[in-house]
């Protein structure tokens, strides 16, 4: 296939997928077109390759945070509550304040009573003595709740750097991707982030490490 071909090639597969003002790397692009990539050891990921990242590397990059004032929103799975709320989160956040976030809302059954959800949640995280500062439900599509989550970013944030943390397949991509989507209304920074927002596919263990975004007009990064 000739270089011209290729180009085109590409330029169809963006346009397909709606990517066309996005910048991609070869790995998110393949996962964007459904192919399977190697992602973290024990988490659902495949247990080899040269792309491999494991489980301890990941904790090793955010060892710094308890040493540091930083704002942490930690994302939860309703659907997996207990799977998805990560081991030893209190040894990465140390006394750090934490904004409890709640995804995937929108897979509970029809009729679901929020409110009692959002009482069982609150005394589930009152027993893991972290310092929880609010819980929001939420759903990443449909833009539910995450409003408020940017009310309570920008409330708490000053001068300190966000951290958006979370298991595997929590939803962190589709949280940022709908935060990005809500700020850029009247945030001009978020605006031009969207650019590189970070690619959601149904790999668990897509996005291999942390990831850098300047998503606040008075700075902050993720």
């Amino acid at each position: 296939m000739c270089v011209l071909c290729c180009v085109v090639l590409c330029w169809v597969q963006k346009k397909r997928h709606r990517q066309l003002r996005t910048i991609l790397c070869g790995r998110c692009r393949s996962l964007s077109h459904g192919q399977m990539v190697t992602a973290v050891c024990g988490h659902g990921g495949y247990p080899g390759g040269k792309q491999f990242v494991s489980a301890e590397e990941l904790r090793e990059k955010l060892s710094h945070l308890c040493h540091e004032k930083v704002l942490i929103v930690k994302l939860v799975d309703i659907i997996d509550f207990n799977g998805s709320f990560l081991a030893r989160i209190r040894d990465l956040a140390g006394a750090n304040p934490i904004i409890l976030v709640i995804t995937k809302i929108d897979l509970l059954p029809k009729g679901t009573d929020l409110n009692c959800i959002g009482d069982w949640v609150v005394e589930a995280t009152t027993k893991k003595k972290l310092n929880v500062i609010s819980i929001h439900l939420t759903s990443s599509k449909p833009l539910v709740g995450i409003a408020g989550v940017i009310s309570k970013i920008q409330k708490e944030k000053k001068v300190r750097d966000v951290y958006i943390l979370g298991s595997a397949n929590v939803g962190k991509s589709a949280f940022v991707n709908a935060l990005l989507k809500m700020m850029s209304l009247k945030d001009p920074v978020a605006a031009a982030a969207r650019k590189y927002k970070p690619m959601q596919s149904a790999v668990p263990g897509t996005i291999l490490g942390p990831i850098e975004i300047e998503s606040f007009l008075g700075g902050g990064v993720r």
